[in-house]
């Protein structure tokens, strides 16, 4: 019998791995629908090899030795302990379909073998409504539900994963993901672009330089501060906004000032402000999703407001999140911060044998209580461009580094500080412009959540795909009991918009 194969974990894998906590599962979950059932065989067979025979780590369980840790062949690896069959609870609708997904969320996976899970759910008949619990559709159709351990593959990798599972209709080549949402969007949720790829690599030498850089930011800024503030104010009690608005005066594209604002924020930045979302994380998370927008309406309204379809579907978050705080009888708060993962390289149409984690953050500001669409759609822009325009993913990539070779408490400490400066975690997806179909059978949507960190209270997924956008929310069960309440708000707003209806 030939030796069991290893591979050392890269130290940015080995973060996601250590991260795990009963009330915050590291773990990546994706949905696939249908509004007919795949066969189960030629499902199986996709997964099989496509997904496990070309990526060894589906195989292999995390060991560790001393200080090092390995990917490691699991002897006794069964497809059917991954892959497994099963169906809704009756009647199978929309809402039994969020509360079993809502449930998964917060299961731990078996330790010693491979660290995902696939179910293939049969008896779904929530596919053919836009969102509520209205009337489900006649046909019976299926779900495919994937969890995986974050140290495995990062979003945009799994994504790229199941797509690859697809097949397109006709000669069309299925999508790298990551490409903006619109043409010349400049999507931020994209590959790092103009900030410069060669960036990537100096990212290694400002890990290197962090210790020296956290000494002199401060230095700087209290000097800069204390010729703004009024004297005998204390320079702990200074807020983030004195930088920002000295920010504000210089042009947006300026990525010196971009870089010292994002990296004054990563450091000094106070927790999210306590509303009714704030506490402590629980272990059970809920879910809700909306499915079937019509990507021509936002389009339509894009071009109405001059801006990209990603932008419009941030204010409409923004819109969403400002009417649940003043449902929920909430002060006013001027923004939120979230944090949004972004790939550090781009990725082929070929995925790398090993998969890993090639990811770096942003703490977002999204303006919250902002009622003029033009003003909201303008202050998004505009934050974007700051961080289009700024070393921050760099910087927060090397932190990142930096955390993964700390040690475990410590790195939990850090983890905690940059996920409480935010409310939740924001992805936003391009998927496939047309049809594709996994073992023969058109997908209807696709959705994927990201983990939370720290005590977050959301995870947002925008996925794009065959003419329609799908907006999906995760939250703690304990902090936001109702995601459909969100969803309901997200899926009304977008009526509200200049150019949303035909004519406008």
């Amino acid at each position: 019998m030939g030796k069991t194969a290893r591979v050392r974990i890269p130290l940015r894998d080995q973060l996601w791995l250590h991260m795990d906590r009963a009330d915050n599962l590291m773990y990546i979950t994706s949905l696939v629908w249908f509004s007919e059932i795949p066969d189960w065989d030629a499902v199986t067979e996709a997964v099989a090899t496509r997904m496990v025979g070309p990526h060894p780590v589906f195989r292999r369980v995390p060991v560790r030795e001393g200080r090092r840790m390995y990917w490691e062949d699991d002897p006794d690896f069964d497809l059917s302990h991954h892959l497994i069959r099963g169906r809704l609870p009756a009647p199978g609708g929309r809402a039994e379909a969020e509360a079993y997904v809502s449930e998964q969320m917060s299961i731990r996976l078996p330790d010693d073998r491979p660290l995902w899970r696939a179910e293939f759910l049969e008896g779904y008949h929530g596919h053919g409504h836009h969102h509520g619990h209205g009337n489900e559709a006649e046909r019976e159709g299926a779900l495919v539900l994937f969890r995986v351990q974050h140290g495995m593959v990062d979003g945009m990798r799994l994504t790229q994963l199941i797509l690859g599972l697809c097949d397109s209709d006709g000669d069309a080549q299925l999508p790298r993901v990551g490409r903006p949402l619109s043409a010349g969007g400049g999507g931020i949720l994209g590959t790092v672009g103009s900030a410069g790829l060669g960036m990537v690599r100096d990212s290694f030498g400002i890990a290197r330089g962090l210790a020296g850089a956290t000494v002199t930011f401060p230095w700087t800024l209290t000097r800069l501060v204390r010729d703004v503030v009024a004297p005998g104010r204390g320079f702990t009690r200074v807020p983030t906004r004195v930088v920002e608005s000295l920010a504000d005066s210089i042009d947006p594209t300026n990525k010196t000032t971009n870089t010292y604002r994002s990296t004054f924020r990563l450091l000094f930045e106070p927790r999210s402000p306590e509303l009714s979302w704030s506490g402590h994380a629980h272990v059970q998370k809920k879910v809700s999703w909306i499915s079937g927008l019509d990507l021509a309406a936002i389009k339509r309204v894009a071009k109405a407001h001059g801006t990209t379809v990603t932008t419009v579907m941030l204010a409409a978050v923004s819109r969403a999140l400002t009417e649940y705080l003043d449902a929920h009888g909430d002060r006013r708060v001027s923004d939120i911060k979230l944090m949004v993962p972004m790939s550090i390289e781009p990725i082929g149409d070929e995925l790398p044998e090993e998969l890993g984690n090639h990811l770096t953050i942003i703490l977002m500001r999204l303006p919250l209580g902002i009622d003029d669409a033009d003003e909201l759609i303008d202050t998004i822009a505009t934050s974007m461009t700051r961080v289009r325009y700024s070393f921050e993913p760099h910087v927060n990539f090397a932190t990142m580094l930096g955390v993964a070779v700390a040690p475990g408490p410590v790195a939990h400490a850090v983890v905690d500080l940059l996920a409480n400066k935010t409310v939740g975690q924001l992805t936003s997806v391009p998927g496939p412009v047309s049809t594709v179909r996994i073992a023969g059978t058109p997908v209807e949507g696709i959705l994927g959540w990201v983990p939370m960190s720290g005590d977050q209270a959301f995870g947002i997924c925008i996925f794009s795909y065959n003419g329609t956008v799908s907006v999906g929310i995760a939250t703690d069960a304990g902090l936001v009991p109702d995601p459909g309440e969100v969803a309901g708000m997200i899926d009304d707003t977008f009526a509200t918009f200049a150019g949303w209806h035909e004519g406008d």
